[in-house]
């Protein structure tokens, strides 16, 4: 499973532009930059005559589990209300088509036929003030993207996920649950640190004191998305798992719903529930000697309301509804 550092910045490639008078009859030329990163891979275009950008390409490819997402229907939760900005305006065109594990966003802007003002304060855009004409000047462009970490690319040769990297699935509901919990300080059949550090890396933040018994307990945290949105979390005992915290809060679910959510009534799987519901945006659990303890949030965006399903020894025996 691999993870991805934190980095600042939406999922719609900036937009980085400088508006100068020039203008030449001169061939359109091309000129390509690309920032790869944290799950990421964009690549910008500016076609130009002499230094007058006269039209621009930008297109991503980014990683669900950059975005804290799981799958495809989190992920358009997450980046739908931003593409619907970007639609309807005249001389700028803008797509994301969702694949199984990432998502690929193509936007194109005509600065021979963009208005300026109504594309300025649209998320991502980078204008000089009081500009009034759609004149933007290629070589300030340039050093402007270069601040930015994006490298010029020539001769086409660009960087590429790797077919792992693009068919890996982000970690899952199924990833925690396979994480065993111990049932005492003594259990040793539960998982281990040191298991979870060879699957995910070093924890990002880790907490250790000393107990009363003289055991040591632990705190550890692994960052799941560069946004920091998506995380796991544990307590330990010594070096063995005692409880397990997943959080999502890019993955949100349109399926579930009042009617769905009185429809699962006690007595009711864990796993019958994960079936009906699919990927969680929050999963609990811990055990005291026999008995396990575990919770299931899901949240919906579009309604705004989170729906807490509590669990003992993988039966549901209560269920909440509430707003956020």
């Amino acid at each position: 499973m691999k993870r991805y550092r934190f980095w600042g910045g939406t999922f719609l490639v900036l937009i980085l532009t400088f508006l100068l008078a020039a203008c030449s009859l001169l061939p359109e030329k091309q000129v390509h930059y690309q920032r790869f990163n944290n799950g990421t891979d964009t690549r910008l275009t500016y076609y130009a005559r002499q230094d007058k950008v006269t039209r621009q390409e930008t297109k991503n490819t980014i990683l669900y589990s950059a975005l804290g997402a799981v799958d495809k229907e989190s992920a358009q939760q997450v980046l739908d209300p931003i593409s619907k900005k970007f639609q309807g305006i005249k001389g700028l065109s803008q797509k994301i088509t969702y694949k199984k594990t990432y998502a690929e966003e193509k936007l194109t802007i005509d600065y021979s036929k963009v208005n300026l003002d109504d594309v300025r304060h649209l998320p991502g855009m980078r204008y000089t003030s009081g500009t009034e004409s759609n004149n933007i000047s290629l070589k300030k462009s340039e050093t402007l993207v270069k601040r930015h970490n994006f490298v010029k690319v020539t001769d086409n040769k660009f960087r590429n996920f790797s077919k792992k990297e693009l068919t890996q699935a982000p970690y899952s509901i199924k990833d925690f649950n396979n994480i065993k919990l111990a049932s005492s300080t003594i259990d040793t059949n539960a998982t281990t640190v040191d298991e979870l550090t060879k699957e995910l890396g070093r924890p990002d933040r880790t907490q250790k004191t000393q107990g009363t018994s003289g055991m040591e307990r632990g705190m550890y945290l692994w960052y799941l998305s560069p946004n920091k949105l998506a995380y796991l979390s544990v307590s330990t005992s010594g070096n063995q798992v005692l409880t397990k915290t997943l959080t999502r809060y890019g993955t949100s679910r349109k399926n579930i719903s009042s009617a769905i959510f009185d429809s699962l009534e006690n007595g009711t799987e864990y796993s019958a529930v994960i079936t009906a519901l699919g990927e969680p945006t929050r999963a609990t659990a811990f055990r005291s000697r026999t008995t396990s303890y575990a919770t299931l949030t899901y949240r919906n965006r579009a309604s705004k309301k989170d729906y807490i399903f509590y669990f003992t020894n993988d039966k549901l025996i209560s269920k909440r509804e509430s707003n956020y």
